[in-house]
């Protein structure tokens, strides 16, 4: 495998384009790794990128013609497509990794994903295990969002997981969330196994409820 002399370096200069949860993840292990990372996103990130040591770049030219040794897009594939129009990444000569696909050619993706842990499988595969645990994450946190639940003085610490995945998934857009059932053909199954399931569950109640009203009647 060839690789330039830049990358043949054990630290290197990174640019990020996005800096959303999954880049700030990212960017926070390869500052412990001693890369110097710079970065650029559609929502204003300085204050963050200020306390992390990250170069912050509001003008997206700027931040390309900085000297990179890498860049990596890390943006949902919602997001791509506007990022594609209005930054002119075709120009690019150094290397550049899409985080969320991992298309990585002639670098060493060790070197940058080292402690992480690496899966290979087919896109198939991966919408599958998606649907079931991202996409029916963000719905029943949507659910729980309409239901406008909350804190309060007697919460479980289970009722109190239900609220953190109800804030943790309005975070993101209603746009990420649509995409998520509208670009992957197996959420849609998911959403029908969760109505199932819930009209199961409410049956269940239903019975019993008529079971203890039978009871009371033939106690009168």
């Amino acid at each position: 495998m060839s690789t330039s002399s830049s990358c043949q370096s054990s630290t290197l200069k990174l640019g990020i384009i996005g800096f959303g949860p999954f880049a700030q993840f990212l960017a926070k292990t390869m500052i412990k790794q001693g890369h110097t990372l710079r970065a650029t996103s559609r929502s204003d990130h300085s204050q963050l990128c200020q306390d992390l040591g990250i170069s912050y770049f509001r003008d997206a030219i700027t931040f390309l013609e900085a000297d990179n040794d890498v860049i990596l897009i890390c943006t949902s594939i919602l997001s791509l497509p506007e990022v594609l129009k209005s930054m002119p990444l075709h120009g690019l000569k150094r290397q550049t990794l899409f985080a969320d696909v991992l298309s990585v050619k002639e670098y060493p993706r060790d070197l940058l994903l080292k402690g992480c842990r690496m899966l290979e499988m087919s896109c198939e595969e991966h919408d599958k295990m998606a649907a079931r645990s991202q996409f029916l994450t963000h719905t029943i946190g949507r659910v729980l969002s309409e239901m406008e639940i909350k804190s309060t003085p007697i919460s479980t610490k289970g009722f109190e997981s239900l609220v953190q995945l109800k804030e943790g998934t309005v975070k993101d857009s209603f746009d990420l969330f649509s995409g998520l059932f509208l670009c992957n053909r197996f959420a849609k199954e998911e959403l029908k196994n969760l109505e199932i399931s819930f009209e199961k569950v409410k049956l269940k109640l239903l019975d019993m409820m008529n079971v203890r009203q039978d009871i009371n009647d033939s106690n009168l």
